[in-house]
């Protein structure tokens, strides 16, 4: 009897995807501009696999200046549901914006593939807020910047348009860390 076995490396596969993932990733922090303006083409689990990867990465780092137990555990779970919730929202305020004032439609994977990359800089900086509270708007403004180039080069969006899109949302959100270090220090003057 000859039994013949396939001895291709199936489980290779998963590996090889991991580490062209790794490669765009570690190329796109050394070349962010050219590498937004080329977005992958990659499917929803890669995409969520990614920002999980990055958003949980950038809040154990967080927990660590300074040491926090608690922070790192935040890190662990709450850093990946915030970073897909407020990318989902993201993407989805940015698809109807198409829809409604540029009367198109597109691609809502790849809006959100654009905000999973554009986010990048703020999750890197946001390892530092700790210590220096207004570096957050400093790395929202790198995302700002992304997101503008992304739009125009990803999207044929107009660059006036897509800067006047950008700056809404860099307004919206200098408010809302505005209104949290408020809070923030309301909560440390009642303690």
């Amino acid at each position: 009897m000859n039994v013949s076995r396939d001895v291709t490396p199936q489980n290779q596969e998963p590996f090889d995807k991991i580490k062209r993932v790794a490669i765009f990733v570690f190329d796109y922090l050394r070349h962010p501009i050219e590498k937004i303006k080329n977005l992958p083409d990659w499917n929803w689990l890669t995409l969520i696999t990614t920002l999980i990867c990055t958003t949980m990465f950038s809040g154990i780092l967080t927990g660590l200046v300074p040491p926090n137990f608690f922070r790192i555990i935040g890190g662990i779970i709450i850093s990946p549901l915030v970073g897909v919730v407020a990318t989902t929202l993201g993407a989805l305020f940015i698809y109807y914006y198409f829809q409604v004032y540029e009367k198109r439609t597109c691609s809502f994977r790849k809006i959100f593939t654009l905000l999973v990359f554009a986010n990048i800089p703020f999750f890197v900086f946001q390892v530092g807020s700790e210590i220096i509270p207004p570096i957050t708007l400093v790395g929202f403004a790198f995302t700002a910047m992304l997101m503008a180039v992304g739009l125009t080069e990803n999207f044929q969006m107009d660059k006036k348009h897509s800067l006047r899109l950008v700056s809404i949302l860099l307004a919206i959100v200098f408010i809302l860390w505005l209104w949290n270090r408020i809070d923030i220090s309301k909560l440390e003057r009642l303690s």
